[in-house]
Formats: C-alpha cells, structure tokens, sequence
C-alpha cells in the first residue's frame, strides 16, 4: 500500500511538470498556444483529482475516491487530446525536437492514466474487502464470524485476475517511462521519474509474489476445503541438513481461515512408542555417530533438499502412526519452521508472557531451551510434559497474531516472504500444482539444478547438544581458470567455537557434507587449527536425484579452540570453459537454519564478500 500510494505522489507530482513545461512551450510556440493550454489546465485538474482520489482510499470513502479516479482519468484524456492536436500540426512532422518534447509529455500523461484507471478498477473490490474487515469488529481479523472470513477469503482469492490486471497496467506504465529521452523538456526532473520507475518495479514485484500467494489461499486457509498441515519446528541451534532437529512437531487443521486445531507435540511421543514396531535403516552417518539403529522422525530431515525431507517426514511419520495404533489425517502439506521465523512475529506483536515469564524476539530460543531442558525438574514438571509449555506459548502468539489491525497485515505478509527466502519457512505440498506455485515464491527449500557453478554447505550436528548457538563460521571460496581441462576450486570452512561445557553446549560434532557440480573430482581434504577431522569418514559420491556430487566427513572441534577443513576439487571442463568465456555463474545456496557469519568468494582473483542469508547468484562483470 505505501509503495502504490508512493507512486501516487510522484504522479501528482510530475504533472505539475506537466502543467509548466506546456506553459513554456505555449510561449515558445505561440501557434500551439491555446492547445497546449488546455493540456497544462486538464493536467492540473487530473493531478488535484489524484491527490483527492488517494486521500479518500485512505480515509474509506470509496464513492469519493472512485468518481476523482474516474474524473481523474478523463482529464488525463482530454490534456493527451490537446496534445494530439498540437502534434498534428505540420509543423511537428518536420521538426522532430519539438515533436520529441510533446511525445515525452504524452508518455508521462499515459502513464498516469494508466495509474489512475488501475486505481478505479480496484476500489470496488477494495471497498467491499474494507466493509468486511471494518465492519463491526475493529478492523481486526479474529473479531469476523465464520461466514465473513470465508467471504473475506472468497474475494481475495477471486481478486487475482484484478491484480493481474494491475500489474499489467503498471508494466505498461513502465514501458512508457522507459521511452521518455533523458536529455529533452523533462530533463531538469529526469531523477523524479528514475525514482517513479523504481517504485514501479517494486509494485510488480510484489505483486509477480502476491499472485501464487492468492493462488495458494485455498491450500493456506483451508478455503473452500479444510487443510491438514504437519509442521515440524527445526532447532537451528542443533543444526541438521534442512534445518535443525526435529524436537517438536504440531498438528494443524485450518478452515475457511479458522484454525480448529493447532497443538504441538514432543518428537519423542510419537518416536519411543514405535521402538519395536517400527523399523526403517537410518544413514550410516546417524546410525554410527548417533547410536541409533532405526530412523525416527527427529532425525527424518536428512536431505538439505526441502522436498525430498518433506517426503520422507511424512513416511516416517505416517509408519510411526500406523505402528502404534494412532490415527493421522491426510496431510495437504508439510511446514517446517526455525524459532528464527517464531521471533519474528513476537517482533510483530510484541513481548509475549507465558508462565510469568516474558518471551522476546532475543530471548526466545534459549529461554525455551531452557524450560525444556532444565527448569522444568525445577518446577516438578514431568519430562514427558516438559514442552507443553510450548503449547502455551504458541497459543498465546496466535491470539495475538489474529488481533492484529489490518494496516499490520503488510508487515506481516513482509514477515512470512523474507523466511521463505531465508528458509526459516519452508513449505512442501502433496499437489503438484501447488507445489508448483510455492517453487515460484522459493519457499520450496529445494537443491537447485544447474549447469553451472554451484556450492552448498550443509552441517549436521550430531550429537553436540545446542552447540550450533556458539558456533561461528566462514566460507571461503576461491575458483582459478586453467589453461585447458577442470577448473580448480579451493573451498575453506571455518569454525570457531565460542563455548563451553554445559547444558547446552559442547565439543562441536558434524557430518559436513558439500554439495558441487555433478562431475567434479575431490584433490585433498586437510583439517586446520584445532579441527579433528576423522580419516575414515571422508568420502565422496554422486548424488544422481539432486544432480550433485557430494563430498562428505566428520569433523570435531572443542570449546574455545577455531579450526578450519580446507578441500580441493576439479570442476568439470564446462565450468573451465564457462570461465574462459566470461559465461561464469554460481550458484550458493544457504543451507536452512545455518548462520554463515563470513562468505568471500574469489573468482579468478576478483574478490565478492557477500552475506550468505538468503540462496545468491553471483556473476563476474
């Protein structure tokens, strides 16, 4: 909404421009005099109707609103008339400067219009969204009865051709800006209309996100059809390949945009009654440095790649169910969300109090930590209840969430887009149609296919407590062009460990693996510093599923001390070529819940220092 009103406001501000620059050329062309005129009055008049327009939006007077956005629009019309006139005139066939000038002053014209009909095309639905939300329940979502969310729902979701629509009109704006000439009549307010044009991109950039948004509301919000949602909440501090353990899941059934059940469940409910039921061979990895000889949920999430982890979630959890006698719906799809996303809307809704404590967007992961791990022996709480604390908390974030004012929304939905670019939320559905659209917003958390340069890091600690919360790391990767063959990659991984021995930290474990093109050849693997690397657990394989090869091993690192793995591989030859041909790319992908403090990349001696929140793609200039 700010961004759209934005655009508002430098509209009305250039026709000011408008207005003064054909005063100017009524002057210097004395016979275009009475024409051009008319033009710099309608542009006033459409410029006061916007303004008036827009205020009204903002006051819920859409009847107001509509008639100066519809009025607005024909004065529009009636000054790119005038100008049409003075660029019939013979003159203007011949003397190209001045027909240039004209031309620019329609294109700003157009895109105004362009603006202004947008504008009209939406407050119908706008009004009738607004009478819903403002009806008698204070403009906030949990006061609406059923029957008015599910209408609320419905017009949203019908909406998207209207959006469509609008950001059409806003691409065509767009294309008018581009043709305007830098150097001509409107120079002197050239940076107004380069501000114009970003404001603009940004409006369809948003809206290109809000599309499979809309087009996903029926899978959201259980509309018109109920949705089932396991959610599994990713410990990052006890980092695993797509996001952290699995200590906690939860159970959702949402319809009409009702949630009817939300309740959180401790992993080891579910996984201690199947010991002896169920069976399913764990990876090596966990098997052998964990102990464990059959694969539970807790450890489901094997695979850095979202959807093929969201699947094997559900198998297990499925066999699970089936082996101890417990019912399971059919799920729509599978979350997975990291305390990181859960701070975030405690940053939206403020402080929350649970138990005569108060969580904070600071405090949160450590002070749950800590109910859960310790204080609940304190307060003669069993350790099969010790996280219905959890519940209590979630629940109270819920209603507050649902208490929010409607101007909150945007923040919110602001909330949700950037963890689904870092992937503190991630989201898998069994239909492939919207797993389609969640691939469209990146919120899929999957490896990506490339021909090209690629790098992922993917930690797994296993059994190292919450030792990831002190852990800091580093990525340095250096790629060198050769003369003929495999380029030569150089990649190092730094740790420094910042903790101690406690309840929750202590000596770092991981089984690291590195994902790289498909083809490329491991060199050396070296331990630096104080990093005790293991010999025996080095490997390296081909992953065919997710078109990678994977080098893999097992490393520790104690409290206090910093070490580093330094590894050397060959890229397969179209990588070198890619390089001697300036076509370079690469991709680096974030692994979900990992904190990566430091990323340098050096690409034939041209050094990047990037921050790896969110998947990058770097290419040379």
């Amino acid at each position: 909404m700010k961004i759209i009103k934005n655009i508002f406001k430098t509209i009305a501000a250039l026709l000011i421009t408008v207005i003064l620059l054909t005063v100017i050329l009524a002057i210097t062309i004395s016979f275009s005099y009475q024409d051009l005129k008319a033009a710099g009055l309608s542009a006033r008049a459409a410029k006061n109707s916007l303004e008036v327009a827009a205020q009204r939006v903002a006051e819920r007077d859409w009847e107001s609103a509509l008639y100066h956005s519809e009025l607005a629009s024909t004065e529009i019309n009636n000054s790119l008339a005038s100008l049409e006139t003075v660029k019939n005139r013979q003159i203007f066939i011949y003397l190209s400067p001045l027909r240039n000038q004209v031309n620019d002053l329609e294109y700003l014209l157009k895109t105004a219009d362009l603006i202004a009909r947008s504008l009209t095309s939406g407050i119908p639905t706008a009004e009738k969204i607004s009478n819903i939300y403002y009806g008698s329940n204070n403009g906030k979502f949990s006061g609406l009865t059923v029957g008015e969310k599910t209408e609320l729902l419905r017009l949203i979701y019908e909406s998207e051709p209207e959006l469509n629509g609008l950001k059409a009109n806003l691409q065509l704006a767009r294309l008018n800006l581009n043709k305007i000439h830098k150097i001509g009549v409107l120079w002197p307010f050239y940076s107004q209309i380069t501000n114009l044009k970003k404001e603009i991109d940004t409006a369809i950039a948003l809206m290109s996100q809000a599309s499979p948004i809309i087009k996903l509301l029926p899978a959201l919000t259980g509309y018109p059809s109920a949705s089932d949602f396991l959610i599994v909440m990713h410990n990052n501090d006890e980092l695993r390949p797509a996001g952290g353990f699995i200590g906690v899941f939860a159970l959702l059934n949402i319809y009409n945009g009702e949630i009817n059940y939300l309740k959180t469940f401790d992993s080891y409910h579910l996984d201690m009654p199947a010991v002896g039921k169920w069976t399913m061979e764990p990876p090596p990895q966990i098997k052998t440095y964990m102990n464990v000889q059959n694969w539970y949920l807790r450890d489901a999430n094997w695979s850095p790649d979202w959807p093929s982890s969201a699947q094997k979630i559900q198998e297990i959890f499925y066999g699970e169910s089936r082996a101890i006698g417990q019912e399971t719906p059919d799920f729509t799809g599978v979350m997975g969300i990291t305390p990181d996303f859960i701070a975030d809307l405690v940053a939206l809704v403020g402080p929350i109090e649970v138990r005569g404590e108060i969580y904070t967007p600071e405090n949160l992961q450590e002070l749950i930590q800590y109910n859960v791990e310790v204080a609940y022996q304190e307060q003669d709480i069993s350790e099969w209840d010790r996280k219905n604390i959890i519940n209590d908390l979630l629940e109270e974030l819920k209603r507050k969430l649902f208490a929010l004012e409607v101007k909150q929304l945007p923040t919110l939905l602001d909330i949700f887009q950037n963890n689904m670019l870092t992937k503190d939320v991630q989201i898998y559905f069994n239909n492939t149609n919207w797993q389609s659209l969640v691939y469209n917003l990146q919120a899929d958390g999957a490896v990506k296919k490339t021909d090209k340069d690629y790098l992922l890091v993917v930690d797994a600690n296993l059994a190292a407590f919450k030792t990831d919360s002190v852990v800091e790391k580093g990525i340095e990767y250096n790629i060198r062009n050769q003369n003929q063959g495999m380029a030569k990659a150089e990649l190092k991984l730094s740790y420094q460990h910042k903790g101690g021995f406690d309840w929750r930290t202590t000596r770092y474990r991981s089984y690291t693996r590195v994902f790289v093109p498909l083809g490329s050849k491991l060199v050396s693997i070296k331990a630096q510093d104080s990093t005790n690397l293991e010999a025996k657990s080095i490997n390296s394989y081909d992953d065919l599923a997710l078109n990678k090869t994977v080098f893999g091993f097992f490393f520790s690192l104690e409290p206090g001390s910093k070490g580093a793995i330094a590894l050397e591989y060959d890229l397969p030859e179209n990588i070198n070529r890619d390089l001697q041909t300036k076509n370079y790319e690469l991709i680096i992908q974030k692994q979900a819940g990992r904190r990566t403090n430091t990323l340098k990349v050096i690409i034939d001696g041209e050094l990047y220092l990037r921050n790896l929140e969110t998947d990058l793609f770097i290419k040379p200039n």
